[in-house]
């Protein structure tokens, strides 16, 4: 029987404690985000096969199987199996809306024990972002329809999750309101395009804000491009002057009226990990603090919580092209400043769920302590033993919960290169902070057809450096 069944049949909480303990002892009491250090180097060496090899094992883990599915998902990405990835990130997306009402058992296991106990249902961002990356899929597959469909069902996951969670910075998704303009524009839908052009303007102005990360320049073009198509004469010339883009400019060097489009969507890096901080103390008993006198020795009192640590990363954009022109990325999305904005909107309650469950295993070393003292000398030695092995048991427990979508960018960049219709071998030139040239990738045979955009998609993963803690 295991430890959550035995809770379930009534297992009084020291023993409970105790049998959570043995596990984390056997482990060397590793968090989970200490097991993606093989995965990293696989998908490093472009290894995936590894990668997902390493990844199978987490589908042994209920409580983990979110996980499982999202990083999955995202190594066929990397490998270009699109339809499998998709597969699999939507199996996640299911699986996350079923956990999206947490049950009260494992609520309840989570006060007692620690965050770590509960399935694991998704950061809000993770939940916003399989969407994203189910869209990207579909572009990959051609699939358009689909695509404007799943990034459609990012606004509608953001809202719930603003209804749930107060204080969350992150109540728009900017990049995804851009790429979803870009798919109502190469459907004919250009009223519809513009809404979601302004959509981003807005949510890119927030993201200034909580993230200190500008608003492209693409976009930029894209809606004073679109204001004068539409006849927007207003709107065309306040965004000309806000954006120091002479309307001039737009026709010094117009695509050719049969050109097509590539759109090279770069994810960059890794999403920064999360770790663990502890600090440990020995504290009066519980009954110190009610008027009566500790009868009892000091109790271990111990609070783990998260918190992010940067990935370091080489390569710092990309540069693509195709016979003689091409274009640089710039980034869209900054997963690195979401991501923590996240941690920083939940830390509140992380911190009182931890205190709570310190006082509630102080009380049950007390417990344990006062038990001991009433029995007879013969068993003073068990006693003690006992007493002992609550306190390590109690410490060994209270862990942080270090889980989260690891497979996860910790950027996205865009470029965007006109093309004559036709099939091209693009290049793609990943660039150090110098300019100078990491690794470079070619696909051939990549199909732009006239007056539509075409979708390509890259994933950089680093090699493993040394990570930067910033708490």
């Amino acid at each position: 029987m295991g430890c959550a069944a035995s809770r379930r049949k009534g297992m009084p909480l020291p023993a409970l404690l105790a049998c959570l303990a043995l596990p984390l002892f056997l482990s060397g009491c590793a968090t989970y985000s200490d097991s993606f250090g093989p995965i990293q180097g696989s998908l490093s060496s472009q290894k995936y096969d590894a990668a997902l090899k390493d990844i199978e094992k987490q589908s042994r883990s209920k409580t983990d199987l979110v996980l499982y599915l999202l990083n999955k998902g995202m190594v066929l990405r990397m490998k270009r199996d699109f339809a499998g990835s998709n597969q699999a990130l939507e199996a996640a997306k299911t699986e996350m809306e079923r956990l999206y009402a947490a049950s009260v058992s494992q609520n309840a296991m989570s006060f007692l024990i620690n965050d770590s106990t509960v399935s694991y249902g998704g950061e809000d961002y993770e939940q916003v972002l399989v969407h994203l990356y189910m869209a990207l899929n579909y572009l990959e597959l051609g699939q358009k329809d689909d695509a404007r469909v799943e990034a459609q069902q990012v606004d509608i996951k953001l809202r719930e999750i603003a209804a749930k969670v107060s204080g969350n910075r992150y109540t728009r998704d900017a990049f995804t309101l851009y790429l979803t303009g870009m798919i109502y524009e190469d459907l004919g839908e250009r009223s519809d395009a513009m809404i979601s052009y302004r959509d981003a303007y807005t949510a890119y102005k927030k993201y200034q804000a909580n993230y200190g990360m500008p608003m492209p320049e693409e976009l930029k073009r894209d809606l004073l491009r679109m204001a004068v198509q539409q006849g927007l004469k207003d709107e065309a010339a306040q965004y000309s002057k806000e954006f120091n883009i002479p309307l001039a400019s737009l026709a010094a060097d117009p695509p050719k009226a049969k050109d097509g489009e590539l759109v090279f969507i770069f994810s960059n890096g890794l999403v920064p990990i999360k770790r663990e901080k502890r600090s440990s103390i020995v504290a009066p008993p519980p009954s110190a603090f009610t008027g009566n006198a500790p009868a009892t020795p000091g109790v271990y009192v111990t609070i783990a919580l998260p918190y992010y640590e940067s990935r370091s990363n080489n390569v710092a954009s990309a540069r693509i092209s195709a016979i003689d022109k091409q274009a640089s990325t710039e980034r869209v999305e900054n997963m690195d400043a979401i991501a923590r904005a996240s941690l920083d909107s939940h830390m509140g309650a992380i911190t009182a769920r931890s205190i709570a469950r310190a006082v509630v295993k102080a009380k049950v070393q007390e417990a344990v302590d006062r038990a001991g003292q009433n029995r007879n000398n013969n068993d003073s030695g068990a006693a003690l033993l006992g007493s002992i092995f609550v306190r390590v048991a109690a410490v060994a427990t209270e862990r942080a919960d270090t889980r989260s979508w690891l497979t996860l960018p910790a950027e996205i960049q865009l470029a965007r290169l006109h093309l004559p219709p036709g099939k091209y071998t693009i290049k793609v030139e990943l660039l150090d902070a110098g300019g100078q040239t990491v690794a470079t990738r070619e696909y051939p045979g990549i199909n732009i057809a006239e007056g539509h955009m075409s979708y390509l998609t890259e994933h950089w993963t680093p090699p493993a450096m040394p990570s930067t803690a910033r708490r």
